[in-house]
């Protein structure tokens, strides 16, 4: 009977850290052009932080919810799948979360308040405190949009296979927690159980790879969370 203590997280895993980061690059060298068609889905969404109005948050969600059934086909399916046989169920999975997104930017009715422009984040809520939750969701957006390709560049990641919003499948996982904990608790509970998922998977992941970032993925769960919750007395009001 084998020990199963012997074994190490790495040994499960079909690659190496180095393999995986020149998937990145292969994979973006391949799809040059939805990377910056991804970029530009995030850098309009982030423009929901100076200028919301009902539109541009639909464009975004359904921008969104393109970004997810595109990482479905060309990086889980195409990409991953062959080297990981769980990239067929993460295909399935993103392919889902794109339906709810979608789904969300034609069906849902989400509320927009004056907190969401950035000059109105520092507003104070009727008890005083700042509205801590609508800064952690804006900032976990522009954490995936903008810095987390620069973190990775500064761990020695080579700059062509840095990860980037609305391409790649992390950054565009985490930016989807910040902008659904920035819509409500209900849209919230519909829309993070699949970058949930995800988030914690590639932590996993990355942690067997020895990959020094191996922990932001998953950290970005429990601010989401945390966000949410401190932006849920917001949505419902004073006194209700």
């Amino acid at each position: 009977m084998a020990d199963w203590s012997s074994y190490a997280l790495s040994d499960f895993l079909p690659f190496s850290l180095e393999t995986y980061q020149r998937l990145g690059l292969l994979y973006n060298a391949r799809f040059s052009a939805a990377v910056v068609a991804g970029l530009g889905i995030g850098l309009f969404a982030l423009l929901l932080l100076w200028r919301p109005t009902p539109l541009r948050l639909r464009l975004a969600l359904a921008g969104l919810g393109l970004c997810w059934l595109w990482i479905s086909w060309a990086y889980q399916l195409q990409t991953l799948a062959p080297l990981l046989w769980a990239g067929e169920l993460f295909a399935i999975a993103f392919a889902l979360q794109s339906g709810l997104l979608l789904a969300s930017a034609v069906y849902s009715t989400p509320r927009l308040t004056p907190h969401w422009v950035v000059r109105g984040l520092a507003a104070q809520s009727p008890a005083g405190q700042p509205r801590l939750g609508v800064w952690l969701g804006a900032g976990m957006l522009v954490f995936a949009v903008l810095l987390l390709p620069l973190i990775e560049l500064a761990a020695g990641q080579p700059w062509p296979g840095l990860s980037f919003f609305g391409s790649a499948a992390t950054p565009t996982a985490i930016g989807t927690l910040g902008l659904a904990a920035m819509l409500g608790p209900r849209l919230w509970l519909l829309l993070t159980p699949v970058p949930v998922l995800w988030c914690l998977v590639v932590s996993l992941l990355l942690l067997g790879l020895d990959d020094p970032l191996w922990a932001l993925p998953a950290l970005a769960v429990p601010v989401s969370l945390v966000a949410a919750l401190l932006g849920r007395r917001t949505w419902e009001g004073p006194g209700r």
